[in-house]
Order: C-alpha cells, then sequence, then structure tokens
C-alpha cells in the first residue's frame, strides 16, 4: 500500500476539521452555514446578521479539534513499540 501524498493528507484534514464544526455547532443550535463556517475558519471573516457567540462557537470547535489531533499524535508517538507494529 503507498502512504498517501502530504499535500492529500492536508486537504482531508482541513475538510475534516471544517466538516466536524460545522456539524458539532449545528447540533448545538448554530445557525452558521458550511459556506460561512468554511469563510470563519480559513479567511477570518465575520458573518453580517450572525451573532458574536455563533463565530466563536465556530473558533473554538476547531481550535479544540485542532488540540485532540495534537494530544492524540503526541501519545501516538510517545508509545514505547509504536514502530514496531504492536499495537
Amino acid at each position: 500500500m503507498r502512504p498517501i501524498p502530504a499535500d492529500v493528507l492536508g486537504r482531508l484534514h482541513e475538510e475534516t476539521r471544517l466538516v466536524h464544526t460545522y456539524h458539532s455547532n449545528a447540533i448545538e443550535g448554530n445557525t452558521l452555514t458550511l459556506q460561512e463556517t468554511k469563510l470563519i475558519l480559513e479567511e477570518g471573516l465575520t458573518i453580517g446578521g450572525k451573532s458574536l457567540r455563533e463565530h466563536i462557537e465556530a473558533t473554538n470547535n476547531a481550535k479544540a479539534f485542532d488540540r485532540m489531533e495534537e494530544l492524540a499524535k503526541k501519545k501516538m508517538f510517545n508509545r514505547p513499540y509504536h514502530n514496531s507494529g504492536n499495537p
């Protein structure tokens, strides 16, 4: 099996982060659309007619996603046998 190219992994990460943020916030009643969420996360824009709370929810959720990924990587690479094929 060939490794996934770094640019493909990067795009997959960004798309997963965006979709996770949008759906997690939508479940909680946030009215931002997927496109609006993308503009907030990628461009740092504010959306007219949307509350500050909704903007903060989007950015905080994305930060939490990044933090979970960071912690998972740290834990994975701190395992004593991570390169030996052992679970």
